[in-house]
């Protein structure tokens, strides 16, 4: 597996239920996406900045995925640049179920 970090500044601020409004819009799109495993919508309302951990299947479904499309949608959408690195994930724990 491999898990891809992705952050992004926004211009400026933007209210968390804004945030999660703009998230929530956008989740069905990650339903159907090929070898993606789980998308984390992360937000930190006092730096203005966006954060979305994705575990896929590969790590050429990441790179496949973080292409000149999604830059273009990250800036149309948030007016931000994306910068993501990923990292080779060997282990994946879940926590007990509540």
């Amino acid at each position: 597996m491999f898990t891809a970090i992705v952050k992004y500044q926004l211009p400026g601020p933007v209210p968390r239920d804004a945030m999660l409004a703009a998230f929530k819009a956008a989740e069905d799109r990650f339903a159907g996406v090929p070898g993606l495993v789980r998308k984390y919508f992360a937000y930190d309302e006092a730096a203005h900045c966006g954060h979305s951990v994705y575990l896929w299947e590969c790590e050429e479904q990441a790179r496949t995925f973080f292409d000149e499309s999604f830059v273009q949608a990250m800036q149309d959408k948030f007016g931000a640049t994306p910068e993501w690195y990923g990292v080779d994930t060997l282990l994946v724990v879940d926590g007990p179920a509540t």
